[in-house]
């Protein structure tokens, strides 16, 4: 009797994790939905948006990937240092310390005279951070 008590709890918390899980997806999901829809909404020189949608996906772990796409589109419209930082944090994402770096110090240099103090302030602290770990 103990013995299928305990496998019928188990059962239970089995199915109830799955759609814990599932719930999860769905989220990720709508997340990344919504940052699709944000950019298909904004102008195609829009670099900002492209960034600002590229931030989040990275940030919220939803699709590294079209992330990438999305910072790559960016630069080409506008080579902007803003993009190089966001590069950084997707490949410090990848598990890529020394790209994330080589994309932060690019990031810094660009924004030197481009960027607010704010910034500048924390993309050198990334590039401080990162390249002591090197």
């Amino acid at each position: 009797m103990k013995k299928q008590f305990i496998t019928l709890l188990l059962s239970i918390a089995t199915l109830f994790s799955s759609f814990a899980f599932a719930g999860t997806l769905n989220t990720a999901n709508e997340k990344n939905s919504k940052l699709i829809r944000m950019v298909d909404k904004a102008d195609k020189n829009d670099w900002k948006t492209l960034n600002l949608a590229a931030r989040l996906s990275i940030n919220w772990n939803a699709d590294l990937e079209l992330a990438k796409q999305w910072l790559q589109a960016s630069i080409k419209i506008n080579d902007n240092p803003e993009a190089y930082e966001i590069l950084g944090d997707y490949h410090l994402r990848k598990g890529d310390a020394k790209k994330a770096y080589e994309h932060y110090y690019k990031a810094a240099k660009m924004g030197l005279f481009k960027l607010d103090k704010k910034d500048l302030d924390r993309i050198q602290r990334k590039v401080l951070l990162f390249g002591r770990s090197l």
